[in-house]
């Protein structure tokens, strides 16, 4: 088994542990420590040698993959930018085509079918198509789309695909916000970027869905008892944001689970909300989201369900 992940991931280390519980032989490849510590040689004509350490496996050994994430190598700030760009290009192509050409029986998930779900167009449209109830939504560049979502409803701005931008030496997220009338009066933003605006909906509670293999875990995220997290509950001010167990009603979790088969996954986690009149709305889908705090305040078993799937134990 195969772990594609990197040496800073809290939920490789809990997957970890669930597959060493089981008994499960694995090699986690961090690739963040690659090329200056671990070690990958691709033969086209016999096999792949996955090694770092003591730690060592072979491509034909490898019955199951979790392709979790990867990360930019861990180069010398010293070497020139071209050429440390240039290297970085290289490592992250040979580790995606390297990995992609493996032949496993289970992937957690394919690596074509990520980079496609995650495109967030695309994972709305098939939302829709399975049945979902999603707000109405303009992805545009348009300053006149905009306002006419806006002369019709409270709308919300948010980023297209990924909520983070680099500042300074970090990263800063950029959260989902209200967009008020004097942000309509001046859209001339759209012209350097697309960006996401969405109907406001009324919450009554915001629904974290993790979907493991055919398992759901539900969770309820108070986020409408603080004003910082009414619209988007990961800007809260709370660090002890109340989270609870939630039943999915079981058209909402079949729904779920064809959205995540249509999208060729076998894991994901979906952002849902129910709103005033108790229906579900659907506002996206992570297809390798965090689940480590819901686990640790819900007492959701998701690392050793993701183990047991991997390991062919569960489906």
């Amino acid at each position: 088994m195969l772990l594609v992940t990197t040496s800073y991931d809290v939920g490789a280390d809990y997957v970890s542990s669930a597959l060493s519980s089981l008994g499960v032989a694995f090699h986690r490849l961090n690739t963040d420590q690659f090329p200056s510590e671990t070690h990958i040689t691709f033969d086209p004509q016999r096999d792949i040698v996955f090694s770092s350490g003591a730690s060592r496996t072979t491509g034909s050994e490898v019955t199951a993959v979790w392709y979790r994430r990867i990360a930019g190598p861990n180069l010398s700030k010293d070497l020139d930018p071209g050429i440390r760009e240039f290297c970085e290009r290289e490592c992250r192509a040979f580790i995606t085509g390297t990995v992609s050409s493996l032949t496993p029986k289970r992937w957690l998930s394919a690596p074509w079918a990520l980079a496609l779900a995650e495109k967030k167009p695309y994972q709305l449209r098939i939302a829709h198509e399975v049945g979902f109830r999603i707000p109405e939504t303009r992805m545009t560049n348009d300053p006149a789309a905009v306002a006419e979502l806006g002369s019709a409803h409270k709308i919300a701005a948010k980023a297209v695909s990924s909520g983070y931008i680099q500042a300074g030496e970090g990263y800063a997220a950029i959260f989902t916000s209200e967009v008020s009338a004097a942000d309509l009066q001046d859209l001339s933003s759209l012209s350097v970027s697309p960006v996401t605006f969405q109907e406001l909906v009324d919450k009554v509670v915001d629904i974290r869905v993790t979907a493991v293999g055919q398992q759901l875990f539900a969770a309820e995220i108070l986020s409408q008892t603080h004003d910082s997290s009414r619209t988007d509950w990961r800007a809260t001010d709370d660090g002890n944001l109340e989270h609870r167990r939630h039943e999915l009603p079981a058209q909402v979790g079949a729904l779920c689970q064809v959205l995540v088969g249509k999208l060729g996954l076998h894991f994901a986690a979906i952002d849902l909300a129910v709103i005033q009149n108790g229906d579900y709305v659907f506002f996206e889908l992570n297809p390798n989201g965090e689940w480590v705090w819901i686990e640790d305040q819900l007492g959701y078993p998701i690392s050793r369900t993701i183990a047991e799937w991997l390991s062919g134990q569960a489906d």
